[in-house]
């Protein structure tokens, strides 16, 4: 199924909204009274206030590395009223601060994108593990990605792509998930996609590729080719199919076995 431009209106709150997408997911984790959740890379807070809403009463701590994404967050928690169970702490995920075996679930909504834009490949590998690591056995991992091949249309495509090739975000293959997994008892429950069925205009990508360049070289001190470069190299082809960005959301939810239990293979 095709994608619709956003419109104008539409656009200035999508990354908010994104159709909905954080709702439904939430609504899917099955998350119980009293549970405890860390969200990884939790930016705004905007996946962690929503799972909030779901579990009425828990914990559920949010950590990120970006102060001005924390105090950010910070602010929107309070707003939405849910202050008591959402707590956002500034936090490495490649070495969280917490014991093992402390959390029920531990969630990331496209967090790892932005985990690779500053520790690469391998710092989403160590993230991944500590992910495991903080878990309860029998606890579950969940991970909100946009693996390149599964993405479907051209405009999903070229968005999957270019958040990496230009900035750095780049969205890893499932497989790279999984081998994880095998590698630390962690057996995967499923998957399943969700859709905005949304795509970004030519005019909007523009800004957003602003944005993105002064946010990539100011906050994350990214080196990152300058929009005139950008746009000379990719712009007929957003201009021909649009940019897809978070149109198609995969989360792959898995869990963490027992002691003494391990993958059949």
């Amino acid at each position: 199924m095709g994608s619709d431009y956003l419109a104008d209106e539409e656009y200035r709150t999508y990354w908010f909204h994104l159709g909905g997408l954080r709702k439904q997911i939430s609504e899917s984790l099955s998350l119980t009274k009293g549970m405890k959740v860390l969200d990884v890379g939790t930016g705004y807070g905007l996946f962690a206030i929503e799972m909030a809403k779901q579990l009425k009463q828990g914990r559920i701590v949010g950590i990120d590395i970006v102060d001005d994404g924390v105090a950010n967050a910070r602010k929107l928690v309070k707003r939405a009223e849910v202050a008591d169970i959402v707590s956002i702490v500034k936090m490495d995920a490649v070495k969280l601060s917490f014991i093992d075996s402390c959390f029920d679930m531990a969630a990331s909504f496209l967090g790892m994108r932005d985990i690779h834009m500053t520790r690469g490949r391998k710092g989403v590998e160590k993230t991944v593990k500590e992910m495991i690591r903080v878990v309860k056995p029998r606890g579950k991992i969940v991970l909100c990605i946009t693996p390149p091949e599964d993405m479907e249309t051209e405009d999903q495509k070229i968005a999957v792509k270019l958040e990496g090739e230009i900035f750095g975000a780049k969205s890893l293959p499932k497989k790279f998930y999984f081998d994880i997994f095998n590698e630390n008892n962690v057996v995967l429950l499923g998957t399943r996609a969700y859709f905005t069925h949304k795509k970004m205009t030519a005019d909007q990508t523009k800004n957003e590729f602003k944005d993105g360049i002064e946010i990539a070289t100011k906050i994350y001190g990214r080196k990152v080719p300058s929009f005139r470069e950008v746009w000379n190299k990719h712009g007929e082809k957003i201009e021909a199919f649009g940019y897809g960005m978070y149109s198609k959301i995969v989360v792959l939810a898995a869990q963490k076995l027992g002691k003494g239990s391990s993958i059949q293979q």
